[in-house]
């Protein structure tokens, strides 16, 4: 029986235009339905039992009252009506109050004399009661109207709700009905939406009962019922053939069994091969249900095996590279290393740090590297995110470049040994510089020779046959120190060290000439050691004849050379009878540069230089393993 809520009680009033009222109005589905039989038989009732003509199933909408049920009320021609507008409705009161409305004559009525009901239907008594939903919305009324005044007992009153109260258990049914199938059509479109194969199997039997449309897709059909493509085969991962039984889903259902992450091959004639992983239990429902998710990972697998390829393929160029290649992480631990580096470190190193390399914290496996012009490098790539280059001495004492690329929070190392294109580049530059050198000096040391020539000259006769025979010494000297390919490249290439340093001087004294002396051990130059040393004892020579021993008669060189214990060549230039006081110059010329550069650079030595009173001494020492013959 639908009675009023107690006072108190009574909930919030539902009024007319209220969203939740009229959403739930909507969920019953009966506002664009035709009359509903049922509801057309309780206004029958009404109407007998009351003794009233006219009886209503009004739901009340925005701004209509649609009539889902009715007896005794047509429009002109007998037609029943089936909804009016709001100014024609009585109902909309019960809504607006939440409670029963009894009218015992409208026109007397302030608040419903004016309704076009009156006036256009003839409703003048009305008694109706609200239809509630189980939150509490009115969503109408069920009521009985005359076209006469009438007092309404509370005998009628009742019997009208308990009618209303089975109209109200149909519209909740039917409510509930239609959110029960958007609820499953609202399902039915996210399981179809998923791009994960979704089937479900009845428990006990194993027989099939739904399947959404990536599954479909899968399988090779579009019909729920038929699944299966009707050339389809489904392999495990070890090429086992699967029988219908054997299928993830069939043992859910039939054994229980519960089923993760099975990997499965889909064989289709009419397309090609899928990969899936496949899970599948039980479920807590009603019937009981077994459920299976797929998952599609042939993508997946193909990109692995392609990244497979690619990584085996960058593999073997990391290791047949003569590149030392790295990679370290955001902690600078090394997580590859290719053999190329780890052979340095076993040579360089120890053997301990090369096999602990990878997975190790590069400054412990390398702690020299700390400070170096490679860990600067290093923290400016990860600053700015742009490729850095440097060279770095090894270990070794060898020239390693290093390119190191930012890749995401990874850094890739590759190191290279560019020593001897160092040492070429180093060569070439010097050389160049040697030969703008000596263009510059042509003519001071023709100038040399001719002041020399002159004053031991008793006629013209005699000087250009001296100045002449000066000269050519010279152009021997020049082409001993020329990288220019001649027929003396193989004396060039075994050099004695003594012939040399006469040919050198040559031009500029005499061997016989009683002011040079000299001696040492026999010795023989490779051909880097003998074009290098002819550059040192060429710019010493040239030196001698503009400011030293060789630049007056009384002057005096000896020029001599030993083995020292440790495997080193000492060659040792002595000026005496210096007129006058000697005194150091006040900066370096490029012929010292040029010295310098070639003793330690070239011939990784060492160079010593004296300023003595009576003349000029100098003192190098070079390593024989870089340049005996």
């Amino acid at each position: 029986m639908n009675v009023d809520l107690p006072e108190g009680e009574s909930p919030q009033l539902s009024k007319v235009a209220d969203p939740q009222r009229l959403n739930a109005l909507r969920q019953t589905g009966l506002l664009e339905a035709a009359p509903v039989a049922a509801f057309q038989r309780a206004t029958r009732l009404a109407t007998k039992l009351i003794g009233a003509p006219v009886s209503l199933v009004s739901l009340v909408d925005e701004n209509r009252q649609i009539l889902a049920g009715q007896s005794g009320l047509s429009a002109p021609g007998d037609v029943p009506l089936l909804e009016t507008p709001l100014s024609h409705s009585f109902c909309r009161y019960v809504v607006e109050r939440d409670r029963s409305l009894i009218v015992p004559d409208a026109r007397k009525d302030p608040e419903l004399r004016d309704n076009g009901a009156v006036e256009d239907l003839g409703v003048i008594s009305y008694l109706g009661v609200p239809l509630r939903t189980t939150e509490g919305h009115v969503l109408g009324s069920f009521c009985v109207l005359g076209h006469d005044p009438r007092d309404w007992t509370e005998e009628e009153h009742e019997l009208v709700a308990d009618i209303a109260a089975g109209v109200e258990a149909e519209i909740r049914l039917r409510r509930q009905h239609v959110i029960s199938r958007r609820e499953q059509e609202v399902f039915r479109a996210i399981l179809d939406q998923m791009p994960v194969s979704v089937a479900l199997a009845e428990v006990g039997t194993g027989r099939l009962v739904d399947v959404n449309s990536s599954a479909r897709a899968v399988m090779g059909t579009q019909k729920p019922n038929s699944p299966f493509a009707p050339k389809l085969e489904i392999y495990a991962s070890d090429g086992r053939r699967y029988e219908t039984q054997d299928l993830p889903l069939s043992r859910a259902a039939v054994s229980g069994e519960v089923i993760t992450a099975e990997e499965i091959r889909i064989e289709r004639s009419d397309a090609a091969p899928r990969d899936l992983v496949v899970s599948a239990r039980r479920i807590d429902s009603d019937p009981p249900l077994a459920v299976s998710t797929a998952l599609d990972v042939t993508e997946l697998n193909t990109a692995r095996r392609e990244a497979a390829e690619s990584d085996k393929r960058l593999a073997h160029f990391h290791e047949v590279t003569r590149d030392g290649i790295v990679e370290l992480d955001r902690e600078d631990r090394v997580r590859f290393a290719n053999s190329v580096l780890r052979k340095r470190f076993r040579d360089t190193v120890s053997e301990t740090a090369a096999s602990g390399l990878i997975g190790s914290v590069l400054w412990e496996s390398a702690p020299h590297l700390r400070g170096s012009a490679f860990e600067a490098a290093l923290e400016r790539a990860r600053a700015t995110s742009e490729p850095q280059s440097t060279d770095q001495m090894g270990l070794d004492e060898r020239v390693l470049e290093a390119r190191i690329y930012p890749d995401g929070e990874t850094m890739v190392v590759y190191l290279r040994d560019v020593t001897d294109e160092r040492m070429m580049a180093q060569a070439r530059d010097t050389l160049t510089r040697e030969l703008n050198h000596r263009v510059k000096n042509a003519f001071a040391m023709m100038s040399g020779l001719i002041g020399m020539t002159a004053r031991h000259a008793a006629s013209p006769e005699a000087m250009a046959a001296g100045l002449r025979s000066r000269i050519t010494a010279l152009a021997r000297a020049h082409e001993l120190i020329s990288p220019t390919a001649t027929i003396e490249r193989d004396f060039r290439g075994a050099a004695d060290l003594g012939a040399l340093i006469a040919v050198v001087l040559s031009p500029f004294v005499e061997a016989t000439d009683s002011r040079l002396d000299i001696g040492g051990p026999e010795i023989v130059l490779n051909h880097s050691g003998a074009t290098n040393l002819s550059l040192i004892l060429h710019e010493l020579a040239t030196n001698a004849v503009k400011y030293g021993a060789l630049s007056h008669d009384a002057g005096r060189l000896a020029v001599s050379w030993s083995l020292t214990p440790e495997g080193q060549l000492e060659l040792r230039w002595e000026e005496s009878g210096h007129p006058g006081v000697l005194s150091q110059p006040g900066h370096n010329g490029f012929g010292s540069r040029l010295i310098d550069l070639t003793v330690n650079g070239q011939l990784r030595g060492s160079y010593g230089t004296e300023w003595a009173p009576e003349g000029f001494r100098s003192c190098m020492t070079v390593p024989m393993d870089l340049i005996k013959g």
